[in-house]
């Protein structure tokens, strides 16, 4: 009788669990992805796919001669150096470039009449052509590339609107 007893409590323990299980309130993934890299750097996931925001740029300001906007800076950040192999970086830039301003990006939407001009931490306009920039040295950690972004007027005639340029970046190491 007892064991007929216990045999009934477990069976309603185990029926009362099942019917108390946790009804699924949604679902989704998650997806990670990257790349292994023969670098002397990793290059940090925020630097990877950046969005710089030149703000919103007075049309008079860019039809001055040489008329270019506030320079915004941005940075890639390299990480976990190892300085022993490799010394010194470059960053290779490419990208749509303005037919009427030398070194900038060709901007894309409503906008037209300038074009974005990259400078590197000295204030020069970086090469976008795909040539070998200005080697930089790297410590051994993590290392911040610094650069400024600007619209610069090309000379035609300004015209107002949203605009966009991507510029591709590539580092190389020695």
């Amino acid at each position: 009788m007892k064991k007929i007893i216990l045999a009934t409590l477990i069976s309603g323990a185990m029926s009362a669990s099942a019917m108390a299980a946790p009804v699924s309130a949604g679902q989704g993934t998650v997806t990670f992805y990257g790349s292994i890299i023969n670098a002397a750097c990793g290059i940090a996931p925020e630097s990877t796919d950046q969005t710089v925001n030149l703000g919103q740029v007075a049309s008079a300001q860019l039809e001055a001669k040489d008329g270019t906007s506030r320079p915004v800076p941005f940075t890639i950040e390299l990480i976990d150096c190892d300085a022993e192999t490799q010394k010194t970086a470059t960053v290779i830039f490419t990208g749509g470039i303005n037919p009427n301003l030398p070194d900038s990006l060709a901007i894309q939407g409503q906008a037209s009449g300038a074009g974005v001009q990259i400078a590197g931490l000295d204030g020069v306009p970086v090469k976008l052509d795909g040539t070998k920039g200005t080697d930089l040295k790297i410590q051994n950690g993590d290392n911040s590339l610094l650069f400024s972004a600007y619209l610069k007027g090309d000379g035609e005639d300004i015209v107002p609107g949203e605009f966009t340029a991507l510029a591709n970046f590539t580092m190389s190491y020695e």
